[in-house]
């Protein structure tokens, strides 16, 4: 027959069930304390990591396709080289313009 002290653990050896329920108990305890600490911590750090990533791989990407845009427009458009630079310089300027107009207005988000 078993007994158990106050704190519901088995005091004899004679129930081979009690080394399992201490070690998933522990382990359940380590796995909680992992999830809250490191969690956060390994998704910020991929998050991290997949911007630098992006920014390395859109960069030279956005460069090449500037490139290749300026000599396209001076191979398409008649004159010199500064056609085709004023058509990038206007593009530019839209594109700047529109994101202008969609940004928020940070100063009317602001109580008196």
């Amino acid at each position: 027959m078993s007994t158990t002290e106050p704190d519901g653990f088995p005091t004899s050896p004679s129930d081979p069930d009690w080394t399992d329920q201490v070690t998933d108990l522990i382990v359940d305890s380590v796995d909680k304390v992992r999830a809250r600490t490191t969690g956060p911590l390994l998704e910020a750090s991929r998050a991290g990591v997949l911007a630098l990533v992006a920014i390395i791989v859109v960069v030279p990407v956005l460069v090449i396709v500037t490139v290749g845009l300026t000599r396209f427009l001076h191979w398409l458009l008649p004159g010199g080289i500064w056609v085709s630079y004023a058509a990038m310089a206007v593009l530019f300027i839209v594109i700047g313009a529109l994101l202008w107009h969609q940004r928020r207005d940070r100063l009317s988000d602001r109580s008196p």
